[in-house]
């Protein structure tokens, strides 16, 4: 066995674990309760907010499973080469935007916070 086809082997496991994951996290963060986890806590999360919080921390370890799939199954000499390509990177998308609308929500959270002194909301 060569060090491709083990590379291979593991890329595929860990993508798989991980479009498992992003799958259940979306599912949740969908149709999710909104009941608080610890309604004594500080910042009381919901469980939804939880689930969409822990997808947004998985966009670099899922784009990079995808981007290994991506590269060790030879995609681009399928005939189906866009198709399988939104498929496989499908996954890192759901993650990439939930990263970025968090990181959205925190530079506009600073702007009101530090420019207008709270008086926006």
């Amino acid at each position: 066995m060569n060090w491709t086809k083990t590379l291979k082997i593991i890329s595929n496991a860990v993508y798989t674990v991980g479009v498992v994951i992003v799958l259940c996290l979306a599912t949740f963060s969908i149709f999710g309760t909104s009941e608080p986890i610890n309604s004594t806590a500080m910042i009381p999360f919901t469980w939804k907010e939880q689930a969409f919080i822990w997808l947004a921390v998985g966009t670099v370890p899922m784009t990079l499973a995808c981007m290994a799939v991506y590269k060790f199954n030879a995609i681009k000499s399928n005939t189906h080469k866009r198709r399988n390509f939104i498929f496989i990177f499908f996954p890192g998308f759901i993650c990439s935007a939930c990263a970025l609308f968090l990181i959205g929500v925190i530079i506009v959270g600073m702007i009101n916070t530090f420019l207008f002194q709270g008086k926006l909301i």
